[in-house]
């Protein structure tokens, strides 16, 4: 599970430096963007985390607990809750203003169910923002949200996931998963997988890395960085 975190906090690093002088975190609940030395509270719920800014620098989509301030859990398997009030995923423009529910969260079967909304990424065009939610008891499920359509889909089980939205070459907006694959005669194993940006088609196995940060560094100085 740090392994995953660690490839949160990583991702979110590098929205921040796509963005130059802007980032967004959460602080005690609430987020904070600061851009040029200079910090703004867009919200003050005191339950609002993982914030991701939009690839435009317009708008921060993020998530608002449900469970007030209650400690949050990021087990895989876990049942995503509707008491006292589900989670939801929000987006707020930088200035503070037109903050909006986006999606609520739900129970339902593993594929369905929606809480927590974390690892959010967006397309290089700012269309599609990918999430994880809890879902079985080895991998989250992957979703992606149609800013435009304001429409959600389940896309596939994965326990982590990076876009290749940086990329200036063929590998632009794909998407790296890390799932989980059963041999035939028993047996498991992990491995990150390359997929189209619509999670549709399997474009081949990428292999295994002792860690994200392993991964992200190929991704990097690899994949992203042959001419195109």
């Amino acid at each position: 599970m740090k392994r995953i975190l660690g490839l949160v906090i990583l991702l979110s690093g590098t929205v921040a430096a796509q963005a130059q002088a802007t980032r967004v975190y959460s602080d005690a609940g609430n987020i904070v963007i600061e851009r040029n030395g200079s910090s703004t509270k867009l919200t003050t719920s005191e339950m609002d985390l993982d914030p991701v800014l939009s690839p435009n620098g317009a708008s921060v989509v993020y998530t608002r607990q449900g469970r007030g301030r209650s400690p949050r859990t990021y087990e895989f398997n876990q049942v995503c809750p509707t008491e006292p009030r589900p989670d939801q995923l929000r987006r707020i423009n930088v200035d503070g203003s037109s903050d909006q529910v986006l999606l609520m969260g739900r129970k339902g079967e593993p594929a369905r169910q929606l809480c927590d909304f974390r690892s959010k990424q967006f397309s290089s065009d700012g269309r599609r923002l990918y999430f994880l939610t809890p879902a079985w008891a080895a991998s989250g499920a992957l979703h992606v949200y149609d800013m435009r359509a304001g429409e959600e889909h389940f896309l596939m089980p994965a326990k982590g996931i990076l876009v290749l939205s940086f990329c200036p070459n063929r590998y632009k907006d794909r998407l790296v998963v890390l799932s989980r694959r059963y041999f035939m005669l028993g047996g498991s194993y992990d491995w990150y997988w390359l997929y189209d940006p619509s999670g549709k088609k399997e474009l081949g196995p990428l292999g295994q890395f002792n860690n994200p940060e392993d991964m992200i560094r190929q991704a990097r100085g690899v994949w992203c960085a042959e001419k195109p």
